[in-house]
């Protein structure tokens, strides 16, 4: 008999994290499970500027490993013998870009205490729109060197995208 395998799809959204266990040969649901940002409101950290919207990096770690750890227990109690070692792969999804500055090591500046409060630490989350004016910039120089690039991006270059 030929042993079972599973993928994980894991979801990284605005306000949470969700993880997907799924059979990989007829792609049943057998796990499932939704861990909240704990950081800010609603997962968001916001400010008194209505453009900023970050979140704290610990969050997708912390969530990524409860919302599998979770999806994994409840697919145990769904499938007689599972084991997470017939998971042969992870799949990861987000909402769009959402940058983090690192340090040399690959490291959230967030998760150090200097910069542990700080807003301009956290992941730059993809509605965040304090960039509007580097944007702008952005479109008024492609409109000047290279128009035809824009004409594939509905004419503006969006302080949502990560360039």
């Amino acid at each position: 008999m030929r042993t079972k395998r599973y993928a994980i799809g894991l979801d990284f959204g605005t306000n949470s994290v969700r993880a997907l266990v799924v059979d990989v040969s007829n792609g049943r649901e057998v796990g499932t499970a939704v861990w909240d940002y704990e950081h800010g409101e609603a997962g968001v950290l916001l400010s008194r500027d209505p453009n900023l919207a970050r979140q704290h990096p610990a969050d997708y770690v912390k969530g990524a490993e409860m919302s599998i750890k979770r999806a994994l227990a409840q697919a145990r109690r769904t499938v007689p013998g599972f084991r997470p070692d017939q998971v042969i792969g992870i799949g990861v999804a987000t909402t769009g870009s959402t940058p983090i500055p690192v340090d040399e090591n690959g490291r959230p500046l967030a998760f150090r205490k200097e910069f542990a409060r700080n807003l301009a630490a956290m992941a730059w989350l993809w509605k965040d729109h304090t960039s509007v004016a580097e944007a702008e910039e952005i479109t008024e120089l492609a409109r000047r060197m290279r128009p035809h690039y824009l004409a594939k991006y509905g004419g503006v270059y969006s302080s949502e995208w990560f360039f």
